[in-house]
């Protein structure tokens, strides 16, 4: 959690430096470039800021939500302002639209240092561009300079580079997941019956793409426990709920158990807390 926290303070200190250095420049920075300041830093900001408090406030999506967007808007606003009143609302929206998506992301995929990271250097990336367009070489002239490479496309490498590395590594990780599902299920399944002599267990795994089991039947008149296990945290499953069966339970790495006591004989439906992911239990 603490690179969370340094990235979410180091977002909103080179937002505050964008607005400070566009306030400078405001008698250059004027027309198309200035809509486009406004609009990305209130965009990239509200975004990458939603998506760490996402992190932060694990399980609760409205609190990040607001933060951020609250904070896009006035990113957004400030940057915006010393152009025109245009500027400044497409700064605004943008910071509406980023802080929402930011939020949801966050809250949908956890801390993984990877994805903390990938973020952190694309807000970089835009920044190093909007450094270019506050710059007074850039708004004194529209000559590129043919010496030398620009810290954006140093930037833009490593962007390009650290997302590929990243996108094999999820993929891969995400591959081990699935190979080891079954044997860790049959595990899990033995050991389970061994301390619940006096209930049926059923392991569920939960994956990346939903769970391992979208239609569980149990018996009636039998005490039962549904375990759902979750190995990854490359998941948006964050918990499991059921209007039918009264429960919202929060899930944990690893054994997540659920006690069913006294079923009736009929189906009841279960979802994951973002209602993307769906099941039944039908008790026979």
């Amino acid at each position: 959690m603490l690179l969370t926290l340094v990235s979410i303070l180091m977002i909103v200190a080179l937002s505050g430096y964008i607005v400070i250095n566009t306030y400078k420049r405001k008698e250059r920075v004027t027309g198309m470039p200035g809509m486009m300041i406004a609009m990305s830093i209130g965009m990239m900001s509200s975004l990458a800021l939603g998506f760490q408090l996402g992190i932060v406030f694990d399980h609760d999506l409205a609190v990040p939500s607001i933060i951020a967007i609250l904070f896009g808007l006035g990113t957004g606003y400030f940057t915006g302002k010393p152009v025109s009143v245009l500027a400044s609302l497409d700064g605004m929206l943008s910071g509406i639209m980023g802080g929402m998506m930011g939020a949801m992301l966050g809250s949908m995929l956890g801390f993984t240092y990877i994805m903390v990271l990938f973020v952190d250097i694309v807000f970089l990336l835009i920044f190093c561009v909007l450094l270019q367009l506050t710059s007074p070489d850039s708004v004194e002239t529209n000559k590129t300079k043919s010496s030398g490479i620009s810290l954006p496309f140093i930037a833009g490498i490593i962007t390009v580079a650290f997302g590929t590395v990243s996108v094999g590594l999820l993929l891969f990780n995400q591959y081990q997941d699935s190979r080891t599902s079954v044997v860790s299920s049959q595990n899990k399944e033995q050991s389970s019956v061994q301390g619940n002599d006096n209930y049926q267990v059923i392991p569920v795994d939960v994956k990346s793409n939903g769970f391992s089991q979208e239609n569980i039947v149990v018996k009636a008149g039998v005490p039962s426990k549904i375990n759902f296990i979750k190995q990854t945290g490359y998941t948006c499953i964050k918990s499991i709920e059921s209007t039918d069966l009264g429960i919202d339970v929060y899930l944990e790495k690893g054994d997540n158990y659920i006690t069913l006591d006294n079923l009736k004989p009929g189906t009841y439906q279960f979802n994951c807390g973002m209602y993307m992911y769906y099941g039944t239990i039908t008790v026979i």
